[in-house]
């Protein structure tokens, strides 16, 4: 019995941190929030941040009670998601979902943490189009495009989910007998990369929010600088012993090809179970046939497919975005397990903390062209510069997989 409510706290819990720390709030885009600095510790990358630092500072340092923890971090994503917000319930949010998801990957072995990647990363994926949908179903159809899902007195998602996990914890709590996670001390190394990406995340927001308003009135801008963290986040992981860095650079590659994403919402709520379903598909088989360099080619395959961004031809693209990504996603993270407590939390946050586009062009022009815009395949200059270094950065995430396995062989046979 103890183990059922173990495996259901591993998936509810894992499911919840990920949708809280992916959309911790739904209006969130740069130009509404105003000036520096504010808006940028009000974003959802500044709270998925401290949410990542507190998932970190369990795994790294909790060794006993871990289970209070999660317990703390679920009441804590239920209190926030009763009526009667205030302007930092954000930071709350993603602190408990931090705490439930460090507890989480501490409390689970090697199995255990194939089905817990799993169902945070169906959060992960699932929070946007989820937020969407609430958001153009509770709102009258004239107004929808103006109101926010937090128009709602309850959040009927995160309440039930967090009382869940709340309660297997608890069950859990009371019925194992030993409350002692047996976890290897965390490395200088680990905890070191695992701080530095939620301010390197912090870090590229504000640059990304500062060329946005630099821009004048009527001119056009283009923001480069995010593609900084895929070579930075490639030396992180080979900076680390082994091959524990191999989950490290499968969340890169995940948050590449999702970052070159488009943005979808579905008409019916059956449609949101699309992406939990290829997820799951994904662990399956990446637990069984696991060959992260194959994810990592699906994730290269639906980065490329950002190339179609015109009609009919988009289509290619959305198909990736809802079909490819959360398999090859899922796929890819789970072949690349096991690795340590903290950078196993450290790549599972690590989607929410750049919840940002590596590469943007922005400002009136980009987004109202002064020409038509015709139909057919014609991509412009930016788009195919765009997503070549989209795509280049998927499979540089790649050939590292392929040089830290190389290593560990020739450590093993110890040349």
């Amino acid at each position: 019995m103890a183990s059922i409510f173990r495996y259901v706290l591993l998936v509810v819990g894992g499911f919840t941190a990920g949708l809280v720390l992916a959309a911790p709030s739904v209006d969130t885009y740069p130009l509404a929030d105003g000036l520096l600095p504010g808006p940028v510790f009000t974003s959802d990358v500044a709270a998925a941040a401290a949410g990542a630092l507190a998932a970190l500072a369990v795994a790294a340092a909790i060794r006993r009670r871990v289970l209070a923890a999660a317990l703390v971090g679920a009441m804590a994503v239920a209190v926030v998601a009763l009526p009667g917000g205030w302007r930092f319930d954000v930071y709350v949010a993603t602190i408990g979902a931090g705490l439930l998801l460090g507890a989480l990957v501490v409390l689970g072995a090697e199995k255990l943490h194939t089905a817990l990647a799993g169902a945070v990363v169906a959060g992960l994926l699932t929070a946007e189009p989820l937020a969407q949908f609430r958001e153009l179903d509770s709102a009258p159809q004239r107004y929808a495009s103006y109101l926010a899902a937090s128009v709602q007195p309850v959040d009927a998602v995160w309440l039930p989910l967090a009382i869940v996990a709340a309660v297997a914890a608890g069950v859990v709590a009371l019925t194992a007998g030993n409350d002692t996670a047996p976890v290897a001390r965390a490395r200088g190394r680990e905890v070191a990369i695992g701080i530095g990406a939620p301010i390197l995340g912090v870090g590229l927001y504000w640059s990304f929010h500062h060329a946005l308003f630099s821009l004048d009135d009527l001119g056009e801008g283009r923001w480069l600088w995010g593609l900084v963290a895929v070579p930075v986040l490639i030396a992180a992981a080979l900076w680390l012993r082994g091959r524990t860095g191999t989950v490290l650079l499968a969340a890169t590659a995940m948050v590449v090809a999702v970052g070159g994403a488009v943005s979808w919402s579905p008409a019916a709520w059956p449609a949101l179970l699309i992406g939990p379903v290829l997820v799951a598909v994904g662990v399956w088989l990446g637990r069984r046939r696991p060959m992260p360099l194959i994810g990592v080619g699906l994730l290269a395959l639906a980065a490329a497919a950002g190339i179609f961004d015109r009609p009919p031809w988009d289509n290619a693209n959305f198909a990736a975005t809802v079909l490819v990504v959360p398999f090859a996603a899922a796929y890819t993270i789970v072949a690349s397990l096991p690795s340590t407590a903290p950078v196993t939390v450290t790549s599972l946050t690590l989607p929410a903390v750049l919840a940002l586009p590596l590469l943007a062009q922005f400002g009136w022009t980009a987004y109202t062209p002064l020409t038509d815009d015709p139909a057919g395949w014609s991509p412009s200059a930016w788009a195919w510069s765009s997503v070549g270094a989209s795509t280049g950065a998927v499979l540089a995430c790649g050939a590292a997989m392929a040089w830290l396995r190389y290593r560990s062989a020739s450590e093993d046979l110890g040349t």
